[in-house]
């Protein structure tokens, strides 16, 4: 195969309306001696649609540990032995704090808790606390499952977006979870974004899953029509019921460009694992397409922190939008 004439066919396609599944296919099989065109392609879809702007954002875990699902991955999941500290809702006060001290750095704010869902009390606790924050800034939530009323509640209190992640493709799904369904967190999606909360979901690599669920999820999200795709690099944390990736950072780089080439308007974030998984090749992110991270650390690990972010950004001649 000519790659540097591929190359440009997958960027012409998708400027059109996003590469074809046999292309999905073809970037799967794309070797890693040959990459650097790959992300030529995916670079300049970024920059077509998204210039030199990047859209970082951070949260805050308002609930931690306990959590009665079994997500194989989860620190959080009362199924696994992960030593972290269990922690219940936050005080409305240093959610309010947190919020502004976010908007005071230029980054939306995301509350984010464990559980299949939050309660009603606190889930009003938290919408009475989000409205308290006022105007300044984008407020999103990542509170589990939940139905209409509270997708409402939470458009009131200003939220703009939901996180809910697939987590991975359908037909590696109960290898992951068994205590919910995929259903269960389509349909999640379905309900906030019928609300009309734009949509951030995504999902976590390097559990195991090959490239035709890779491909398999990025299809089903594509038809979601989602607004950001956050994209998870497995890091392991002993306790969990998961092996770390074997996938190189290169190979793990070629997903971004995947889901970048197929969905040229969406907002593609990179978020956890990214440190870790990447190294030295983190900045590669956004050349793979990638416009958009998580910054400031994570639900239970650790992150860079917004300077170092800030600065990976300014060498790379990138500014956030």
């Amino acid at each position: 195969m000519n790659y540097f004439k591929h190359s440009e066919k997958l960027y012409e396609k998708a400027i059109a309306d996003g590469i074809s599944e046999d292309e999905m296919r073809s970037v799967a099989a794309w070797p890693v001696d040959k990459v650097s065109l790959l992300f030529a392609a995916a670079d300049q879809i970024r920059r077509h649609f998204f210039r030199d702007e990047v859209d970082p954002c951070t949260l805050m875990n308002i609930k931690s540990g306990g959590c009665e699902e079994d997500c194989a991955f989860c620190t959080q999941s009362s199924h696994n032995m992960a030593n972290i500290k269990t922690q219940s809702l936050s005080d409305p006060q240093d959610i309010i704090r947190q919020c502004k001290k976010a908007w005071s750095k230029g980054l939306p704010f995301c509350v984010v808790s464990s559980g299949r869902r939050i309660d009603t009390a606190e889930l009003q606790t938290i919408c009475k606390a989000l409205a308290d924050c006022g105007p300044g800034g984008e407020k999103h939530a990542s509170l589990g499952i939940l139905d209409d009323a509270e997708f409402e509640a939470l458009r009131c209190a200003g939220v703009v977006c939901y996180n809910h992640n697939l987590e991975t493709s359908r037909s590696f799904f109960e290898n992951i979870v068994t205590t919910h369904t995929y259903d269960d967190r389509l349909e999640t999606v379905k309900r906030a974004k019928s609300v009309g909360l734009k949509i951030c979901c995504g999902g976590i690599f390097g559990m195991g899953e090959t490239w035709d669920h890779r491909i398999e999820l990025c299809l089903d999200l594509r038809e979601l029509g989602v607004d950001t795709v956050p994209i998870n690099f497995l890091d392991v944390v002993p306790g969990t019921r998961v092996s770390p990736p074997t996938e190189s950072p290169l190979e793990l780089l070629k997903i971004v460009s995947l889901f970048r080439l197929a969905m040229p308007r969406a907002t593609i974030k990179v978020c956890g694992g990214r440190e870790k998984n990447l190294g030295r090749l983190q900045p590669l992110i956004f050349q793979a397409g990638a416009n958009g991270y998580i910054t400031g650390g994570y639900l239970t690990t650790a992150g860079a922190g917004i300077d170092a972010d800030d600065e990976m950004i300014d060498a790379l001649g990138l500014k956030r939008n």
